[in-house]
């Protein structure tokens, strides 16, 4: 049986207000993880997504301030392995909002959609 290849399972939202954005995902009733901290909201979906939301002023220094109007989607780097065993990169949206999608090498996904890292 041939494995399949990467994919991305951790995805993050650079957002101006996290604890709005918190709200919005608890009332849309996403599963907040009890990993979830005040500065790094975490949600575990039940398809082994795992959907963060961080506050957009700590990327500001690496990719300058969110960016007024319509501006299509911009890929803002190469993919890159960091140091906490995350292949990834960064995208702005037409609004301007950083995301972060990244693959946790050695994660894999049960049966029941839960996102296991190793």
């Amino acid at each position: 049986m041939t494995a399949l290849p990467p994919q991305p399972n951790f995805f993050t939202l650079a957002c101006a207000d996290v604890e709005r954005m918190t709200r919005f995902l608890r009332e849309l009733g996403w599963p907040e993880s009890p990993d979830s901290d005040a500065n790094h909201r975490v949600f575990q979906c039940t398809n082994g997504l795992v959907f963060a939301l961080y506050a957009a002023a700590n990327y500001e220094p690496h990719y300058g301030p969110r960016a007024d109007g319509f501006r299509g989607v911009e890929a803002l780097e190469e993919p890159f392995d960091s140091p906490h065993g995350f292949r990834g990169f960064s995208f702005r949206d037409p609004e301007g909002n950083i995301w972060g999608v990244a693959w946790k090498r050695g994660s894999t996904v049960t049966a029941v959609g839960d996102l296991t890292w190793s």
